[in-house]
């Protein structure tokens, strides 16, 4: 399934772990170049910069469907009939929904370590903008049963910042179609729309280290 992570830097490359796509390596050097991360004695910018974008991209981790179903679970036509037919047992709606975005934000701070001291703490901010074009749904028992059209994109955002000195810089920009019939496996049943808690993963601070170089 898509992930977050896929829509701001691609695929990861199957072989070494760890091994990151061309578009990780750019928003590394991108990052680097702005001096956002500086040269220490035993780990280049380069190197710093890569860290932090892998452990980025890490947290990234999240399935696209995780946010279209928080976002419709939220607030959407699709979340007003999964209410009434969970009010109703039998009934079914179709619901038809010309056009619609929704936005998803996630902030996490990065602790760049070396040798044991933290040289700098940037914020990586990620914006997803997903975009629903001509949907035609089912929705019985409070849940989404089915898809029968729709079209959907995903545009990613990453930007990064420090606060000393104060600035900010976009290092990854993305956009991609996504197959929403393939995302949602609504087989079993469905996805529930109600009465289901839903969270995004917590956002957390989280040190790296290059690798490489070693860092002791």
């Amino acid at each position: 399934m898509t992930t977050v992570r896929e829509i701001v830097f691609g695929e990861f490359i199957p072989g070494k772990p760890g091994q990151a796509a061309g578009e990780l390596e750019a928003a590394a050097e991108r990052l680097a170049g702005v001096g956002m991360v500086t040269d220490q004695p035993q780990a280049p910018a380069a190197a710093l910069a890569r860290a932090v974008l892998t452990k980025v991209a890490e947290l990234l981790d999240v399935e696209v469907s995780d946010v279209f179903v928080g976002a419709w679970r939220t607030r959407s036509a699709l979340l007003a009939a999964a209410r009434e037919t969970a009010a109703h047992p039998g009934l079914r709606r179709e619901v038809s929904i010309r056009s619609f975005t929704m936005p998803w934000e996630y902030e996490a701070e990065v602790d760049v370590v070396v040798s044991g001291s933290v040289v700098t703490t940037l914020t990586a901010a990620v914006t997803l903008q997903l975009t629903v074009t001509a949907l035609a749904a089912v929705v019985e028992a409070g849940r989404l049963t089915a898809l029968t059209a729709g079209d959907a994109t995903a545009r990613g955002e990453l930007r990064v910042r420090c606060s000393a000195p104060a600035a900010e810089h976009t290092v990854a920009e993305r956009e991609q179609a996504v197959d929403l019939r393939r995302e949602l496996r609504l087989g079993g049943g469905g996805v529930a729309l109600v009465d289901v808690p839903h969270d995004v993963p917590a956002q957390r601070g989280t040190p790296v280290s290059p690798d490489p170089p070693a860092v002791g």
